[in-house]
């Protein structure tokens, strides 16, 4: 073989080296891609339709049932604190703390300026079966999540979606196609609403690169949000009852004795 002819068998190697690593280059670049795109469609992928039928309705309507039960119930142990409240200073002041501290907590119903967003599917897109590029065309419970802390970024007091109250409790997941928020099911239109100053609330929510100019580019109109004068949030009505997190005893109320008992009720 003469020295020509191992050249150019070299450099044809070469070529075939480069047009493997660049193939493998435009692989993983695609990879990357969608993977960008399922972190963000979540796990609604084995549902193209995408449907909500009458079991979820069914759901929804007897966790409404037990809502109104819980607010009963809340409502009349609060007017019992505040009966109970009114004996002396000591007790006002206690009964006045607890009330606010159920405010902070989301157990009371609020109300008062803010925001309201509107998320819904992209309709006007269909839906291939079982592409995950496509369901970028649909909200999922991680663009929710995103939208709520983004919300408690820009000075969000109090949180509702679709009209159950944000608290330290609450998940919000996909189970299947449906998202659920408080483990509630929840059909689209999602309708997020937001209650503190209005105007930090509204520029907040509308910066660039943010999650709702995220939504946005797959289409504006999956996005509306307004400025509201006057909101209502319900309160939170899920459980609130700890079984593992407790106080350490040093913040724990010392117990009087019993000479010290006797003492104060002479007084």
């Amino acid at each position: 073989m003469s020295v020509f002819s191992a050249s150019m068998h070299h450099r044809s190697f070469l070529w075939q080296i480069s047009a493997v690593c660049f193939v493998l280059g435009m692989v993983l670049a695609a990879s990357a891609f969608t993977a960008t795109q399922i972190a963000r469609n979540g796990v609604r992928s084995n549902n193209p339709a995408l449907s909500y039928g009458s079991s979820t309705q069914v759901a929804v309507e007897k966790a409404q049932q037990s809502e109104g039960e819980i607010k009963k119930l809340r409502d009349r142990n609060t007017e019992l604190e505040n009966k109970l409240g009114k004996g002396t200073d000591a007790a006002s002041t206690l009964n006045k703390e607890l009330q606010e501290t159920k405010v902070i907590a989301g157990l009371t119903e609020v109300s008062g300026s803010g925001v309201q967003i509107t998320l819904t599917d992209n309709i006007k897109e269909g839906l291939a079966p079982n592409d995950p590029i496509n369901l970028g065309n649909y909200i999922h419970d991680v663009d929710i999540a995103n939208v709520v802390n983004e919300l408690k970024v820009s000075g969000a007091e109090a949180i509702a979606v679709n009209g159950q109250r944000i608290s330290t409790q609450t998940a919000i997941r996909c189970v299947g196609s449906v998202v659920h928020i408080n483990f509630v099911p929840a059909a689209p239109p999602y309708i997020i609403q937001a209650i503190g100053n209005t105007n930090a609330l509204y520029g907040g929510m509308n910066l660039p690169q943010g999650v709702l100019d995220e939504i946005r580019k797959v289409n504006p109109a999956m996005v509306h949000m307004d400025k509201k004068s006057k909101l209502v949030l319900p309160a939170y009505s899920g459980s609130t009852q700890m079984h593992f997190a407790k106080p350490p005893k040093s913040a724990l109320p010392e117990k009087n004795s019993k000479s010290e008992t006797e003492k104060d009720a002479q007084k």
